[in-house]
């Protein structure tokens, strides 16, 4: 197999500050996670040789001079932009404008670089996730590139499965495929108090009640301020639900833990030990997780704003408690906990499994708009 990646490929470096921007910031709400990364790590002054094999940054291809290819590298991969494939912002779906029986030899070439690239790091990656027209694309690329090259003792695909004497097969490195995942996005006009503002239905005898809930009393108004002002400052609470505090920290943990092993399928702490603990601190410290609570103070529900960048932020982590399942409760504590959020970040927006059909009617149910589509291959490490 030619060395495409060491031919096309390259770091970005301060030099392409300004295209980088151009590119994360133009769409903000499908590039939050990357444009946290660059905020959090600026480009290097100098980029790196390739080979690379362990960089964590932006990488990409140009054409012409031009940025044309961007994908951030590292644990979580996310292709950011594609050559060859165009974007429709006005529309609730995103559709790709070029397949790979018209892509021209440049963009060919690229997307068989960054996907040699992705093959030659597999060993360390969770996963691959971003907008569906730029991953499936390229995932596609790589298991045809593993099948071309199946029995080959390459190093790419000693690599790619250490483990296995039977050369390569990328099914056995998936934990789970998900093309189509739903880009829903909050209108700040929502006005979400008419789902949570209402009794909720009784619950079996041998089940706790959540703790009643908190009222909002609005601060006094400063000097100069408006009373939208002082309200989007008020409260903490909404419903039932709440904002974490440090206190939260052990109940929360065990629920976000359970969160995680059911939706992805593994347990975070066991894999990512104290520092698993250590993201749940930073969300409470910065008020980004909305909890309900039941009479014991077990976590019952909770939402995170997760990724965050000024007024926008992803809701992430959105569960309840099995106990709780089945009796109406998903569609009012969700609302209150998105309703909390948003106070801080008018823009709010998630992805979600298109087979998780309650979800899907939950949110929809609630406000949240289709715009645009997102697509994750989890990896087994």
């Amino acid at each position: 197999m030619l060395d495409r990646v060491k031919e096309h490929v390259f770091a970005l470096d301060a030099r392409w500050c300004d295209e980088l921007e151009e590119v994360l910031f133009s769409d903000p709400v499908p590039n939050l996670y990357s444009i946290e990364h660059y905020l959090a790590c600026p480009l290097p002054v100098r980029s790196p040789r390739i080979p690379l094999h362990y960089y964590q940054g932006f990488v990409g291809c140009e054409r012409d001079g031009q940025l044309c290819c961007v994908l951030l590298l590292g644990s979580n991969v996310v292709p950011v932009r594609l050559c060859g494939v165009a974007v429709e912002h006005d529309v609730a779906e995103r559709v790709e404008t070029s397949d790979a029986t018209t892509l021209d030899a440049t963009a060919l070439a690229h997307r068989d670089a960054l996907a040699q690239l992705l093959l030659q790091v597999g060993s360390r990656l969770d996963s691959m996730f971003g907008e569906s027209v730029f991953v499936m694309p390229l995932w596609t690329r790589m298991q045809e590139l593993c099948e071309q090259t199946r029995g080959d003792k390459s190093p790419l695909l000693q690599m790619l499965q250490p483990s296995l004497g039977d050369g390569c097969d990328h099914r056995a490195r998936v934990l789970s495929e998900r093309p189509n995942q739903p880009l829903l996005y909050l209108p700040p006009e929502k006005d979400l108090a008419r789902f949570y503002a209402v009794e909720l239905p009784e619950l079996p005898a041998h089940l706790p009640a959540p703790l009643k809930p908190v009222p909002i009393k609005p601060e006094p108004l400063k000097s100069g301020e408006s009373p939208a002002g002082a309200f989007q400052l008020s409260g903490e609470a909404a419903g039932y639900a709440r904002l974490a505090t440090s206190a939260d920290l052990g109940e929360l943990l065990p629920a976000a833990a359970a969160m995680f092993t059911e939706e992805v399928g593994f347990d975070p702490v066991a894999r990512y030990g104290d520092g698993y603990a250590a993201r749940l601190r930073t969300l409470i410290a910065g008020q980004r997780s909305a909890i309900v609570t039941d009479v014991n103070g077990r976590v019952i529900f909770k939402a995170d704003a997760g990724i965050v960048n000024l007024d926008a932020a992803q809701v992430q982590g959105v569960w309840l408690h099995p106990d709780y399942r089945g009796y109406g409760l998903a569609k009012p504590f969700f609302a209150a906990a998105a309703q909390i959020l948003q106070r801080r970040y008018s823009h709010l927006s998630l992805y979600v499994n298109d087979y998780n059909a309650r979800a899907l009617a939950m949110y929809r149910g609630t406000g949240w708009e289709q715009i645009g589509q997102f697509s994750t291959i989890i990896f087994e490490r």
